[in-house]
């Protein structure tokens, strides 16, 4: 059989394994938080397993003196880094760094799981075709006024909005994320599907009733 040449044959996906020293528990964490499932397992007792998510997929491997590395052993794109980094929030999830705009190109931040193995998330930046609504990022917008406009699908990225006031606004599925909202009043708003990302809720609602 002739030999081909490497610029001739089609790679595939490449699944990263991680090493873990409780397989159970990091199967736990990968399917319940962050919604992988499940396909493969091998050995008594289970030593091996693949899971899958949408394209990414991971192989777990057994390794009871698994000392986690001090770099990233994975890269994940995703479509909505902002949505999963606010699921690693809610979960308690140890971040490495921090969520932020990258000068490659990426949106990004580093998770750990209980294994301490560094997993990289990133989207990419700029990408204008998939907004549906003006974008505000690293803005000051404090006192501003939005009074009798439509925003829906609107995303205000890094922008201060303290005391900002919205009257009569349509937000409609519009995304907030690394907002301050200190004193802003919202007045009969449309914000069906409005989500909010990085801001600690609790905290704003304290510094409202210590204000009243």
């Amino acid at each position: 059989m002739a030999s081909k040449a490497v610029s001739d044959i089609t790679f595939g996906r490449v699944a990263p394994g991680v090493f873990v020293r409780d397989i159970e528990k990091a199967r736990a964490f990968y399917c319940d938080v962050l919604g992988f499932t499940k396909t493969f397992q091998n050995g008594d007792p289970v030593g091996f397993m693949i899971l899958e998510k949408d394209k990414a997929e991971l192989h777990l491997s057994l390794v009871r003196d698994h000392k986690p590395s001090t770099t990233n052993i994975g890269h994940l794109m995703v479509d909505d880094v902002d949505a999963l980094h606010a699921v690693c929030l809610a979960a308690d999830v140890r971040i490495i760094k921090s969520l932020a705009d990258k000068d490659y190109g990426l949106r990004a931040f580093v998770f750990a799981d209980p294994d301490g193995n560094r997993i990289d998330v990133g989207q990419p930046i700029g990408n204008e075709a998939s907004r549906t609504g003006p974008y505000f990022e690293r803005r000051n917008l404090s006192g501003a006024v939005f009074h009798d406009c439509a925003l829906p699908g609107a995303t205000f990225d890094d922008v201060n909005l303290s005391d900002a006031e919205f009257s009569n606004v349509n937000l409609r599925g519009a995304r907030l994320s690394n907002v301050n909202l200190s004193g802003v009043a919202i007045e009969d708003a449309n914000i069906e599907g409005l989500t909010i990302y990085g801001i600690d809720i609790h905290a704003l609602v304290q510094a409202e009733l210590t204000r009243r």
